[in-house]
């Protein structure tokens, strides 16, 4: 018996499943999950949009530090309670005897559909920005390209989440490496966009634009 094993025998939970992941194939399954690039291509708009520089500036180092935070909490019970169960596991635990299986049962089903409602929204996100690019690459003289309408889209939707579900077959191992590359692709292709998004556009804001200035796009809470 491996430190590991004796580890989740002192815990009262027997090893079932094989440990094939190391320390770098585990943090590129959550590199992945993040995924910046999916959080800039997806939502860049919606928050120069509704809400402007302020939104893009500071609320991106507002929200790090807390999920820093949240991060730094979660490492810290996952280092007490390293059980392949994870969060619901954790929350029996901390709960106590007497409320620790309604904890688990909330949490286990609130961290199923969270996983459910995540995959959706990326996955749609992602044919959004496929039909973008297509509307691109078949630009003609007149500027105007291949428009995909409301049922292309929600096909591409579907043969994207086809697609996901079929890589979620595979075994570990080819998991792992598919998320090895994802790290790279990530670094290379966040540094890409750094670095041409201000060598290719048109025009350019002067250094003295206010950072926290607030755009009101006219949502009804927030406007005058």
């Amino acid at each position: 018996m491996d430190t590991g094993q004796q580890r989740l025998h002192d815990l009262g939970y027997k090893q079932e499943l094989k440990r094939e992941l190391n320390l770098f194939t585990n943090f590129a399954v959550s590199f992945s999950i993040i995924s910046i690039l999916t959080g800039i291509t997806s939502q860049f708009g919606t928050g120069l949009g509704n809400g402007g520089p302020v939104v893009m500036v500071w609320g991106w180092v507002i929200v790090c530090f807390f999920s820093f935070v949240v991060g730094l909490s979660m490492a810290e019970i996952c280092s007490s309670f390293p059980t392949t169960g994870g969060l619901y596991f954790w929350s029996a635990k901390l709960s106590g005897p007497r409320f620790g299986p309604f904890a688990a049962w909330i949490t286990g089903w609130f961290n199923l559909l969270g996983q459910v409602a995540v995959t959706a929204g990326i996955d749609f996100s992602l044919a959004q920005i496929i039909s973008v690019v297509i509307a691109l690459s078949t630009r003609g003289e007149d500027g105007v390209g291949y428009v995909c309408n409301k049922a292309t889209v929600l096909g591409i939707y579907a043969a994207i989440l086809v697609c996901h579900g079929l890589l979620n077959t595979f075994g570990v191992n080819w998991l792992s490496f598919l998320n090895t590359v994802s790290v790279a692709w990530h670094i290379v292709g966040t540094i890409v966009i750094v670095i041409l998004l201000p060598a290719v556009a048109p025009t350019h804001q002067p250094a003295s634009k206010n950072p926290c200035a607030f755009t009101d796009s006219g949502i009804p809470s927030l406007s005058p």
